[in-house]
């Protein structure tokens, strides 16, 4: 598929997707309505696949996010159906706002690399950009619980109509006479291309690793962790004002969830070398962990829905069910996270970049959640977390990977060999 025929599909499918979420949301508890919203989940995850085939090439980093931001958009909006008549219009209203600020967020790069690519002119893809900007506030500011209506989605949702008429026409082509940079400002030998790949793989991987620790770490333990403990024999309830603690953290949590995505396919592209078989498969296994993982989120999303729409200042037996259904599918789904590690380390071991301690210690750390998976699985109590103790191999294959990414950034490489070939010239 040309770039112009995909471009064109793509134009198509975002006036479909405009008509069918407007009319479908206009028929709440109706089959056609459901139909329609469905169809409009469908319709966004293909711009965003059409989107990252034709944008990849050229600018990998923003082509990557807006594929993964799409995919979030259409399962929480997918969710929403199912959570409105489950949880309530409280839960739905939050993974819409959520799906909003997945979109805003994942868009302005993806427009600014248009008007890199010379595919959107530059006052137009700088529209787009601002209106995608303001929608993400709107959203962040409504799931932080302010009230500001549907005035910041105007301008994006404006820009998405113009954008869809104007790919229709003539698909993902320049908007002037030029052309587009092909290779994204990335070396031309073959070597340094190979080279560069390999350090944005290894700096998107630890980044993004990185990234979720601190956000996995203040959801879970600061806010997840504290409302289940609600449940112990003599404690006390949580206060409703807690409600808002438990909605930001299900945006965070979710936010891990995409940066699963985006850290398993920065992983393989730096590990392929050692076994692309293996490094495909283990990079599908976190994916498959990461849709597992989103689901698992919903039941907090019905949580923070039910103390929402509840009248009541303490949580009841409900919300306290959510958060064990949360922990339940959570624990199922490391089972493939534990598959992934132990496919990362064996890859690791092979790699010559990779030091064996490091390969080791993911091992480790892959085969520590597998048993508390299946632990959790088991009848009989499991009395220890095994993956309490060799998480570790994570937190060191992020501290090396960022490592590696400062000591292999191409430009100090570059500087440095020229550096060396002007004192190796003769006085």
């Amino acid at each position: 598929m040309s770039l112009r025929v995909a471009g064109r599909c793509a134009g198509a499918f975002f006036l479909l997707a405009f008509v069918a979420y407007g009319v479908g949301s206009a028929l709440p508890g109706q089959p056609a309505g459901a139909a329609l919203v469905a169809l409009n989940s469908a319709l966004v995850a293909a711009i965003g696949a059409l989107a990252f085939r034709a944008l990849r090439p050229a600018r990998p980093g923003a082509a990557w996010g807006y594929l993964v931001a799409r995919g979030a958009e259409a399962f929480l909006l997918a969710a929403g159906l199912v959570l409105r008549d489950s949880a309530g219009a409280g839960a739905a209203d939050i993974v819409y706002q959520a799906a909003m600020l997945s979109l805003g967020l994942g868009s302005v790069p993806f427009c600014l690399a248009l008007a890199r690519q010379r595919w959107l002119p530059r006052w137009l893809a700088g529209w787009g950009a601002a209106g995608y900007a303001l929608l993400a506030a709107g959203a962040a500011a409504e799931l932080a619980g302010i009230r500001v209506g549907l005035a910041p989605a105007a301008p994006g949702g404006l820009f998405e109509l113009v954008f869809g008429v104007l790919l229709l026409a003539r698909g993902f082509a320049p908007a002037t006479g030029g052309r587009p940079d092909p290779t994204g400002g990335a070396p031309s030998s073959a070597a340094g291309a190979g080279d560069t790949r390999v350090w944005r793989a290894a700096r998107a991987a630890g980044a993004g690793l990185l990234l979720m620790a601190i956000l996995a770490g203040l959801a879970t333990f600061g806010v997840v962790q504290r409302l289940a403990a609600a449940d112990a024999p003599g404690a006390t309830g949580l206060p409703l004002s807690h409600q808002r603690a438990l909605v930001l953290a299900v945006v965070a949590l979710l936010a891990v969830a995409c940066l699963d995505v985006l850290v398993a396919w920065a992983l393989r592209a730096f590990l392929a070398d050692a076994g692309r078989a293996v490094a495909l498969l283990a990079a599908w296994c976190r994916t498959g962990y990461a849709v597992v993982f989103a689901v698992a989120i919903t039941h907090l999303v019905a949580a923070a829905g039910l103390l929402r729409d509840g009248g009541t200042d303490r949580i009841d037996a409900g919300v306290r069910a959510r958060i064990a259904d949360f922990e339940e599918v959570w624990s199922v789904g490391l089972l493939l996270f534990g598959v992934h590690l132990l496919l990362i380390g064996w890859l690791a071991w092979r790699s010559a970049a990779v030091p064996t301690w490091v390969a080791a210690l993911v091992a480790v750390a892959g085969a520590g959640y597998l048993a508390d998976s299946i632990g959790a699985l088991v009848p009989a109590a499991y009395p220890v977390q095994v993956a309490t103790v060799t998480f570790v191999g994570e937190v060191v294959l992020m501290g090396w990977l960022l490592g590696f990414a400062a000591r292999r950034r191409p430009g100090r490489r570059a500087d440095r060999d020229a550096g060396r070939a002007h004192q190796a010239q003769p006085a």
